[in-house]
């Protein structure tokens, strides 16, 4: 790992400045130094003494000797030790990581990069997508359209699932145009009533009314007459929307509904659909 900085631009560059910035003794001649001290290191490698005291805490890079008086230094293997670090930390990666790094040098360093790279390709996509929501919800602002809190709730909820890949590319595209459809009232009613349906299933389930019993067949049959009553909501598109809550139960909690309910309404609907 000590030869790790001469292979990235960014470490040759602060090799020459630290050249560059050598103290010179008479007739201009360089002094090599051999030890520093903590505050001489920081102001040469560009960090503060609590990055160097934090990184002495945790047994990242710690001083390899001291003065006869106590006062411990750092020699020219912690220099290039720390400019590892540096270097490593400009690349993206955790102390941890960076540590790891260290204690296994046979680890390549394209390995790292590779590892490194894959983490940023996901979180390039992160931003992709919030990008998107926040393009369509801007969008739907410029045509004038109301967005309450509930209603950006929602969008941003229909965005999210437009794009989890449970939807082929065209029912991605039918769920984004059912979002641009979508008025502000119709949005509250389709909420109320929803809430409402989930309200009597939760009744009857804590009763233990069977799923085929008549009074949750009503609600099951309320509830899938719904689902099918939305534009571009045909049984494959219900069916995907099922598979995505089912991975994501945490956000069918938002509307009231927790997995084991979530699975007597499915149980109930299956009733109908013969599924």
């Amino acid at each position: 790992m000590a030869a790790l900085g001469s292979v990235v631009i960014w470490g040759a560059i602060r090799f020459n400045n630290e050249k560059n910035s050598l103290p010179k003794g008479e007739g201009g001649v360089v002094t090599i130094r051999k030890h520093w001290k903590v505050g001489e290191l920081a102001t040469r490698m560009g960090v503060t003494v609590r990055t160097l005291h934090h990184y002495d805490q945790i047994g990242l890079f710690t001083p390899s000797e001291a003065t006869e008086s106590g006062h411990r230094l750092y020699t020219e293997a912690d220099v290039a030790k720390l400019r590892d670090i540096m270097t490593l930390r400009q690349l993206g990666f955790s102390l941890a990581e960076i540590r790891t790094a260290l204690d296994r040098p046979e680890d390549s360093l394209r390995d790292m990069l590779h590892a490194q790279l894959g983490r940023l390709d996901q979180q390039i996509g992160m931003l992709h997508d919030l990008r998107n929501r926040i393009a369509e919800i801007d969008d739907l602002l410029h045509a004038g359209e109301l967005v309450s809190r509930e209603r950006l709730t929602m969008v941003i909820q229909y965005m999210k699932m437009a794009e989890s890949g449970y939807f082929h590319a065209e029912q991605g595209k039918e769920l984004k145009e059912l979002i641009k459809e979508l008025l502000p009232r119709d949005m509250e009613e389709q909420k109320e009533a929803g809430e409402k349906l989930i309200t009597q299933f939760r009744v009857s389930h804590l009763k233990g009314i069977a799923v085929d019993d008549p009074v949750v067949q009503d609600l099951a049959k309320a509830w899938y007459h719904t689902m099918l009553s939305m534009r571009h909501a045909d049984q494959a598109f219900i069916q995907s929307a099922e598979q995505y809550y089912a991975q994501h139960p945490d956000e069918a909690l938002a509307y009231g509904m927790d997995g084991d309910l979530y699975r007597y309404i499915r149980q109930a609907v299956a009733v109908i659909t013969g599924e």
